[in-house]
C-alpha cells in the first residue's frame, strides 16, 4: 500500500495539482514545477520500478513536460510572485520545494550510487541462462543498496551478515517490465522470478549447498534462516559467491561438487528473509564455518558491469 501511494497516487496528484491548479506568477510557478520535478526525480531514482514497472517514470516525465509546456504557452503574464491566495498556499508550495529539493538531493545519490565502488571487485558471468532481469537492490550507496547497512559499526548485530553488504537483490521481468501477475499476490507463484533457473556464474566448487528451507507466502519474512536456500561456490583465491533465497527443493548440486560455467545449480526462490521471490547475490572473502555470509564484502560486477537499482540487463542462452 505504501508503494502503491509513492509510486502512482502522489506523482499522479502532484501531476494533476501543477496541471489543475498552477500558481500564478512566474516565480510562483517556476518553483511549484521545480517542487514537482524534484519529487519525480527523487520517486525515479530510489523506487524500485517492478511493479509499476520500468516505464511509468518516463511517463510520468512525458506528462510534467506536456503540463509545463501548455502552462507556458498558453497562461498570461500575471506577475513575478503571486503564489495563491492566503498564508496556506504559500507554504504549500515553501513545503513542496523543500521535499523537491529532497528528492533531488536523493536522485544525486542514487547517480552517485552508479559509480563503482574503490573495493576490490570480482567480474562473473550472468547467473540466469536467459530472460530479462531488473536490479531492485545494488549499487554503491545506501540510496540505492539497502545491503550497505551491514557494513554499520554501530550495528553490531550486523556483523554476521557484513558479507552481503554489497549484494545485488534482482527480479525476472516481462519485455514490459513487469514482474508479477496481479497487484502484489501471495501466491509466489504469480511472480515471474519464482521457479527461473540459475547457472554457476563462475566455474567452481560449491562449498556449502543448503536447501529444505519452505518458501514464503508474500510478504511473509523467514528471519530463523535468513539466506534461506542458498549456495556458495568457491571461484577461486578465496573468493566466494553466495546465491540465495532459492527454491525449497530446487537445488541440482551439493557440498564439494565441482561446477562448470553456466551448469544448472536450481531456480530462484522466496525462501529465507525474502519478502517477494528475487535472488540474492553477492561476492566475499571467506567463508567462515560459524558465519558464513560474515566474510570480508566484495564489489561484484557481472559481464564486466557494475549494476545499479532499476538498472535492467537481459541474457541471452550459454
Amino acid at each position: 500500500m505504501i508503494a502503491f501511494i509513492l509510486q502512482l497516487v502522489m506523482p499522479l496528484g502532484l501531476l494533476i495539482w501543477l496541471t489543475q491548479w498552477p500558481s500564478r506568477g512566474w516565480i510562483a510557478f517556476s518553483v511549484q514545477a521545480l517542487a514537482v520535478a524534484g519529487i519525480l526525480i527523487g520517486l525515479r531514482a530510489v523506487a524500485i520500478w517492478a511493479m509499476p514497472p520500468f516505464w511509468v517514470p518516463d511517463l510520468y516525465l512525458i506528462l510534467f513536460l506536456g503540463s509545463v509546456t501548455w502552462h507556458l504557452v498558453n497562461r498570461r503574464a500575471d506577475g513575478p510572485w503571486v503564489p495563491g491566495t492566503g498564508l496556506r498556499a504559500r507554504l504549500l508550495i515553501i513545503l513542496l520545494a523543500a521535499t523537491g529539493a529532497y528528492g533531488t538531493y536523493l536522485g544525486l545519490q542514487a547517480w552517485q550510487g552508479k559509480k563503482l565502488p574503490a573495493v576490490k571487485t570480482i567480474d562473473i558471468a550472468s547467473p540466469f541462462p536467459s530472460g530479462t532481469y531488473l536490479i531492485a537492490s545494488g549499487g554503491s550507496n545506501r540510496a540505492v543498496n539497502a545491503h550497505l547497512e551491514t557494513l554499520n559499526p554501530d550495528r553490531p548485530e550486523f556483523r554476521n551478515w557484513r558479507g552481503q553488504s554489497r549484494a545485488l537483490d534482482i527480479f525476472k521481468i516481462s519485455s514490459w517490465g513487469f514482474h508479477v501477475d496481479g497487484w502484489h499476490p501471495r501466491d509466489p507463484e504469480k511472480y515471474h522470478t519464482y521457479g527461473a533457473p540459475l547457472v554457476a556464474p563462475c566455474a567452481g566448487t560449491v562449498a556449502r549447498a543448503l536447501d529444505g528451507v519452505p518458501d514464503n507466502r508474500v510478504p511473509r519474512m523467514n528471519r530463523e534462516a535468513m539466506a534461506g536456500n542458498y549456495l556458495a561456490i568457491h571461484c577461486g583465491e578465496n573468493v566466494f559467491v553466495i546465491l540465495a533465497h532459492l527454491r525449497n527443493g530446487s537445488l541440482k548440486v551439493s557440498t564439494g561438487q565441482h561446477v562448470s560455467l553456466g551448469e544448472p545449480l536450481g531456480e530462484m526462490g522466496n525462501s529465507g528473509n525474502s519478502s517477494e521471490p528475487h535472488l540474492h547475490i553477492h561476492a566475499q572473502l571467506g567463508l567462515p564455518e560459524d558465519a558464513p555470509l560474515a566474510g570480508e564484502p566484495l564489489g561484484l560486477t557481472i559481464q564486466g558491469q557494475f549494476l545499479s537499482r532499476n538498472d535492467r540487463f537481459s541474457v541471452t542462452d550459454y
